[in-house]
């Protein structure tokens, strides 16, 4: 029955639209993070700095239209599912009490 949902889902011009205008805005806001901190920076920092700092998250949630900040975060998870796994993501967890 999933596969069936998930072939009707991908035939979906609107799903394909939504998809593509999601990922455009996200790339799109990864490079204006680095350009922001004048460095290229990796999909791990960008993570970090998300989770860090309130009004990059907010700013983030605005162009991707993410209602919470549990939205925001996995919207990273769901472009890049390996991302958990990132040595500098497990330290700063660690490390740093979250106020997400």
């Amino acid at each position: 029955m999933n596969n069936i949902l998930q072939i009707i889902k991908d035939a979906d011009p609107f799903e394909q639209a939504y998809d593509r205008e999601f990922y455009h805005m996200f790339l799109s806001f990864c490079s204006l993070i680095c350009i922001m901190h004048g460095k290229k920076m990796n999909l791990a920092n960008i993570f970090i700095l998300l989770m860090k700092d309130k009004e990059i998250r907010s700013l983030y949630k605005t162009l991707t239209e993410a209602d919470t900040d549990y939205d925001a975060l996995m919207s990273f998870l769901k472009y890049d599912p390996t991302l958990y796994k990132s040595k500098y993501i497990k330290n700063f967890l660690a490390v740093n009490e979250l106020d997400v």
